[in-house]
């Protein structure tokens, strides 16, 4: 185990190597007294399963402080720890993304945002993506003024615009870049005022209602409907630029909205339509290849098509519908 204080680095190109290294350095919440490690497997991704990760850590006594950047893979652990030695795992991503399961609970994390799930049960992180992310291990000694609250960070998160997160999450991310400054004669008094701004942050969510993963699906599909909205017009709306822009895989952008029994392009399609309504109904003057063009459609007749299919008339007879 790494001297306390001490900044350690490794790279990692094979992903039972990464495994057996995150279990010794997160050892307070994976040391279940029966040997268990994390079972890490790579992600498949465009171009080759290739897996690569690079991790720095610093521990201070029971606390680590980590960054770690690593390509698409999950992580599995079966194991649980006495209650009274469990710990959390928190992520702070600066990129990529990761999804954090534990019980009943999923939970999204994004960049500038943070996550965490606790050692007493078992939990799954995957990312399709990879990401760059602050970890940290906070053992549940330091958080006793939460008292039962602490079983509300199963799985939680915690976003920059939301209460102690709009103070809290941007001093993470200084963290995550000046981790060798914990190393100098400072390096106790920043633990202490990191572990005081983490208490903070989760005092001001314990006994909050949790959002059932359902509820967040719905709102990330929400969240990407907007955004599709705000570039109908862009040349290239494919589901690969999509998943990109909200840090997703193309299969799990498909997931997502298959689980609403609809599909991306579907999505594309109707929004267009929609605000094609809205100019034939706002601008009467704007000819029918006009009102194509502003909304998505650069084809006149492929536009005309595909409004008689959804509408069941043209845009010109839709246009002189009495209102």
């Amino acid at each position: 185990m790494a001297r306390t204080g001490t900044l350690q680095a490794a790279t990692f190109d094979d992903a039972t190597d990464f495994g057996a290294s995150i279990t010794r350095v997160y050892r307070p919440v994976f040391e279940d007294g029966g040997g268990r490690q994390a079972a890490v497997a790579p992600v498949s991704r465009r171009g080759g399963t290739d897996f690569r990760a690079h991790m720095r850590s610093c521990q201070f006594d029971d606390l680590v402080f980590s960054t770690v950047q690593v390509s698409g893979h999950e992580v599995e652990y079966a194991g649980s720890v006495d209650p009274d030695d469990s710990a959390l795992k928190i992520y702070y991503v600066l990129d990529g993304t990761a999804v954090i399961r534990q019980g009943s609970r999923e939970q999204t994390i994004g960049p500038g945002q943070l996550g965490v799930h606790d050692s007493m049960a078992p939990y799954r992180i995957w990312t399709d993506t990879g990401f760059d992310s602050l970890i940290m291990v906070l053992p549940k000694t330091r958080l006793l003024s939460l008292g039962q609250g602490y079983a509300d960070l199963s799985a939680a998160r915690f976003t920059p615009g939301e209460g102690a997160g709009r103070v809290v999450l941007p001093y993470l991310q200084g963290v995550a870049s000046g981790l060798d400054e914990f190393t100098g004669g400072h390096g106790r008094q920043m633990v202490r005022s990191t572990v005081d701004l983490l208490t903070m942050l989760f005092s001001s969510a314990v006994g909050a209602p949790v959002a059932s993963p359902e509820h967040q699906r719905a709102e990330q599909r929400a969240d990407i409907t907007a955004w599709i909205d705000d570039h109908l017009l862009d040349e290239d709306l494919s589901p690969g630029r999509i998943a990109a822009a909200h840090f997703m895989s193309t299969r799990s952008l498909h997931a997502l909205f298959a689980e609403a029994e609809t599909t991306v392009g579907t999505v594309i399609r109707q929004r267009r339509l929609g605000r094609a309504q809205e100019l034939l109904i706002l601008h009467p003057t704007m000819s029918v290849s006009e009102v194509g063009r502003w909304s998505g459609f650069a084809d006149p007749s492929y536009f005309t098509r595909v409004f008689r299919q959804e509408f069941g008339c043209t845009p010109g007879e839709f246009r002189r519908v009495p209102a």
